[in-house]
């Protein structure tokens, strides 16, 4: 009997007791240690850095830990225009970028410092340490994000609605993606879910007759570390600082407090650029001109960046098509949560809590403030992850107020069943996972490629390395992974043929272009539309492998691994030496 009641004892310590607390951390924590096992040292898992842009601020990272700054090896052609425009020369031997944004580089360096010897790369390694130490970094943010995010769902509504959403956030598909894809936005979700803290501290301060200024600094200076990250999110601070505006009294107080706390962490930054390239923008404004000029990538590789053409009319459309195209995939967007897109209905729900009803409208305010800035600088292209995804940030806080409006709508049925609710419950959770459960069957089903390809194959692209020297350039179609995995600098290809010519026999870079780098960025590209007739046309003949080559200055050739689907065009032979 005493046995009986010991077991009994037991059952009820961990379902309710003081274990309950306990038991279910260890569980949580479990499921989640489980799952970056099957993404880390699953062949079917995590394949390398796919984002070109996440592999561009990884190599700007490994610059950062040698000791070099915020340089980079890869060569614009953009910038090299303005560099020459305004300060006379460009910098060959030690780039600094004017193009991505410090914080998440800087940060990533210090990780990378961790596996110094695993930066070079040989033929023999399919996969790149340092790509998984990126990926790592990611995953921390992400899951401390998850942290903060409790204790605001916590502040806002109860323990129990903060664990929910908890559940949700976790098997919110999206959120792994971004996390192991290298791109800066969950350290973004990181320092966006701190601030969106301490502003709903400053709020509760309001309406207990305290003092909110210290949240409110603390608020300006999360804020401008996340512009640190990313300088598109300017724009949400933008709707975070109009909210304070009109909420705080006497008006202008606490606004002008929070953003000189913004400007000081974030105007060292604009005084950098100014100083190394002659404009406090440096080169990422220009990515404005998405869609007006053509793609970014056009625009980038364009010698020469004119605004001839950009006028009231054409960019009222870009704003207009780029806001469209967010809409209708707005719940994609939003990570398929399917109570985040109920946040919009729950503006009218009346909640009891002022400083939860009126934090929606903050909400709101940067929500909209980030969709304009992300119409403004061009959303993205295709179905993937997109750089400037400002939607991410706001799937907790969305997941929140719909969550919990939902669950009032239920209450309201007045349906008591304890199964039907935990039912209902459960749907909402496996709509939510639908995503999540598709790449979990993939993690744990038949081994895959360890290689994203196309286009990337590490190895065969750290061979360029070998074939060439450090103070020499690749012109290639994706001059981030030959600058990453090759550790060499790289040009992007130029617009036009004569313009690498121009590059080439005017010195521009010191005479340092040796190779020419194509792969299936290009070879993959529909025919007719975008490599004989659309931007890639001047190299139709080099991606076909038909251009005569005798008075071109590279004419040596040799395909490379997988089924030479890439091709290196060299000065000189300078593999068949180095063959095994």
């Amino acid at each position: 009997m005493a046995t009986e009641t010991q077991v009994q004892e037991l059952v009820h310590k961990l379902e309710e007791g003081r274990w309950a607390k306990w038991v279910k951390l260890a569980v949580l924590l479990g499921a989640i240690v489980f799952m970056i096992n099957l993404w880390f040292f699953r062949d079917s898992g995590f394949k390398g850095l796919t984002h070109e842009k996440a592999i561009e601020q990884a190599q700007i990272a490994r610059e950062i830990a040698r000791g070099n700054g915020f340089t980079t090896k890869v060569i614009r052609p953009a910038a090299l225009w303005l560099f020459e425009k305004n300060k006379g020369a460009f910098p060959v031997d030690r780039q600094p970028d004017i193009y991505h944004a410090p914080l998440n580089p800087w940060i990533n360096s210090w990780f990378l410092r961790l596996v110094k010897k695993d930066w070079p790369m040989t033929k023999k390694d399919l996969q790149y340490t340092p790509d998984r130490v990126i990926a790592g970094v990611g995953v921390l943010f992400f899951l401390l994000s998850v942290l903060v995010n409790y204790h605001t769902a916590k502040r806002l509504f109860d323990r129990r609605l903060a664990l929910l959403a908890v559940g949700l956030l976790l098997l919110c598909q999206q959120f792994w993606n971004f996390a192991l894809s290298g791109l800066p936005q969950m350290l973004m979700l990181f320092l966006f879910s701190g601030a969106v803290h301490t502003l709903i501290r400053a709020v509760e301060a309001r309406y207990l007759n305290q003092s909110p200024m210290r949240w409110i600094a603390a608020t300006g200076a999360l804020f401008g570390l996340l512009a640190l990250a990313h300088g598109i999110t300017i724009w949400i601070f933008a709707g975070a600082l109009l909210f304070v505006t009109l909420l705080f009294r006497p008006w202008g107080r606490a606004a002008g407090l929070m953003l000189a706390v913004f400007l000081v962490c974030y105007s060292p930054w604009l005084i950098r650029n100014a100083r190394v390239s002659g404009t406090p923008v440096g080169l990422g404004w220009y990515s404005g001109l998405h869609q007006i000029k053509g793609s970014e990538s056009q625009i980038m590789r364009s010698m020469e960046v004119s605004l001839a053409g950009v006028s009231p009319r054409v960019f009222r459309k870009k704003v207009q098509v780029q806001t469209l195209g967010q809409f209708d995939n707005l719940y994609r967007l939003l990570g398929s949560v399917v109570v985040a897109p109920i946040f919009f209905v729950a503006l009218m729900h009346l909640f009891k809590r002022p400083e939860t009803a009126v934090f929606r409208w903050c909400i709101l305010l940067m929500w909209l403030a980030a969709v304009l800035g992300m119409s403004v600088f061009g959303f993205g292209e295709g179905s993937g992850l997109a750089a400037n995804d400002l939607h991410v940030l706001f799937i907790p806080l969305m997941s929140f107020y719909g969550l919990a409006f939902l669950l009032v709508m239920w209450s309201r049925l007045e349906m008591n069943i304890r199964l039907v609710r935990l039912g209902f419950l459960t749907l909402v959770f496996i709509i939510s996972a639908l995503p999540f459960i598709d790449q979990f069957l993939v993690l744990v089903g038949p081994a895959g490629s360890p290689v994203a390809w196309p286009p990337y194959v590490p190895p065969y692209i750290a061979i360029l390395n070998e074939w060439t020297e450090e103070k020499e350039i690749i012109a290639s179609d994706m001059p981030w992974a030959v600058a990453w995995y090759a550790d060499r600098k790289s040009l992007w290809l130029p617009m036009s043929v004569k313009d690498f010519l121009d590059l080439n026999d005017f010195n521009q870079l010191n005479g340092r272009i040796v190779g020419l780098h194509l792969t299936p960025v290009t070879g993959n590209k529909s025919f007719i539309s975008e490599v004989v007739k659309g931007e890639y046309k001047e190299w139709a003949q080099f991606i076909m492998r038909t251009a005569q080559l005798r008075d071109f200055p590279l004419k040596y050739v040799t395909p490379l691994p997988i089924e030479n689907e890439c091709v290196f065009y060299a000065d000189r032979d300078r593999w068949t030496n180095r063959e095994e």
